[in-house]
């Protein structure tokens, strides 16, 4: 999420900007500062983008720096976008971008004042000042996502790995991500369960161990103690359940747990989910007399003649270690009707038509599970795929095809 921008000076105090650690290396120039900033928009952020002028190894090569989501303008070019802060955030420092008539090559050229909240100085006209972190906030942080479901019957709560929380009678409430690892500035919580169907209910505790007073202990993460840049509070309380014992909830974006009958226990900080990609459900159902697989966006598989089996969560869109499954299909409703599950962005070749794509992780990811595809020859003519809860599609007559890596 967050990326490394490095920025170079030439002798005349033009600017070159890239993505990179260290500007003498990838800009070819004098290194002035590297910062971080995010390649996605995050709560509070706005877009910074840059320009480029005279291409890399011209003699003239400079970036400009402005407001918005395009550099775009009369001899300049786009290059790209970052995602910074506009007003003072803790653990941020300033940059003030200014801009000044270039002697050299001719129109402007820009600044870039580290650390510093004006770069209007010595014959430079101030553009604007932005907020960024000078270390990596993610590095050595692996982030899980976690989310929340209530049941408003009684308002109780499930708290599980992974990018949603919709199942059975429980509704999905919000995801965040959180580490699973301790680190500078964090504190463990424990995550358990009781209770079974409706009575089903999570438990969310400071420390390494949910596991007591009858509950059944599931995991730990990590919240931060205090806020990080693109970090938000979610606040934990409890109430009694009338079910017997207690029951705990949870709050995004509040320090305060308690309120309408709940008593305040703690909060933390952890990182919002992925908004700008949000998940897509994929339903899988198994048709019994020829074992064919149907394969639909949503919650639950309801065609008749297919039973529903379970349900993955993928992304809408791709990310850093993810890669297209594409899902077809052939027949129709009691002719052969079957889906075909491909590694790539089309299943719409050899007879197929192309129905959706998702994207899946390559390799396992916090809090995924592995996914096998194999396929095997249909007695009524063609291939028939399938997808198993495991790594290895094949076996009992079906070949594997390939594994991938998403959220239960």
């Amino acid at each position: 999420m967050y990326i490394p921008i490095c920025v170079g000076h030439l002798d005349n105090w033009a600017i070159r900007v890239g993505r990179g650690k260290h500007s003498s290396e990838c800009l070819r120039c004098e290194h002035t500062c590297t910062f971080y900033a995010s390649d996605q928009p995050l709560p509070g952020m706005e877009p910074v983008a840059v320009g480029t002028c005279g291409g890399p190894n011209a003699w003239n090569w400079k970036h400009s720096v402005l407001k918005g989501g395009n550099a775009n303008g009369p001899g300049w070019m786009h290059d790209f976008v970052f995602y910074a802060y506009m007003q003072p955030t803790p653990g941020t420092i300033p940059i003030a971008i200014g801009h000044a008539a270039d002697e050299t090559a001719g129109g402007w050229k820009y600044r870039l004042s580290e650390n510093s909240t004006y770069a209007g100085d010595k014959g430079w006209t101030h553009d604007f000042v932005f907020y960024v972190p000078t270390s990596n906030p993610d590095a050595l942080i692996q982030l899980i996502p976690i989310a929340v479901g209530y049941d408003d019957s009684d308002w109780t709560y499930k708290v599980k790995k992974g990018v949603i929380c919709r199942q059975d009678h429980w509704k999905h409430l919000f995801t965040f991500r959180a580490p699973t690892e301790q680190g500078p500035d964090t504190f463990p919580v424990a995550v358990g369960s009781v209770g079974s169907g409706s009575s089903h209910r999570s438990r969310v505790s400071q420390g390494t161990n949910a596991g007591t007073s009858g509950w059944s202990h599931e995991f730990v993460f990590y919240m931060f103690t205090h806020q990080k840049p693109g970090t938000i509070p979610v606040a934990i309380g409890h109430a009694d359940c009338s079910h017997g014992g207690w029951k705990y909830g949870l709050n995004r974006n509040k320090t305060d747990g308690g309120g309408k009958g709940w008593t305040h226990d703690f909060f933390g900080y952890v990182y919002p989910s992925d908004d700008v990609n949000p998940p897509v459900s994929v339903s899988v159902g198994y048709e019994s007399r020829h074992w064919a697989t149907l394969v639909r966006q949503g919650d639950y598989l309801q065609e008749y003649g297919f039973e529903h089996r379970f349900t993955i969560h993928g992304m809408q869109n791709w990310v850093p270690g993810s890669k297209p499954i594409s899902i077809g299909e052939a027949g129709s409703p009691g002719n052969n009707q079957r889906s075909r599950i491909e590694n790539g962005p089309n299943a719409g070749t050899s007879g197929w038509n192309h129905r959706f794509t998702f994207y899946a992780f390559e390799q396992q990811m916090p809090g995924t599970v592995a996914y096998g595809v194999g396929h095997a020859n249909h007695e009524s003519g063609g291939w028939k795929y399938r997808v198993v809860k495991e790594a290895n599609g094949g076996g009992n007559g079906w070949t594997h095809d390939f594994t991938f890596y998403a959220y239960e």
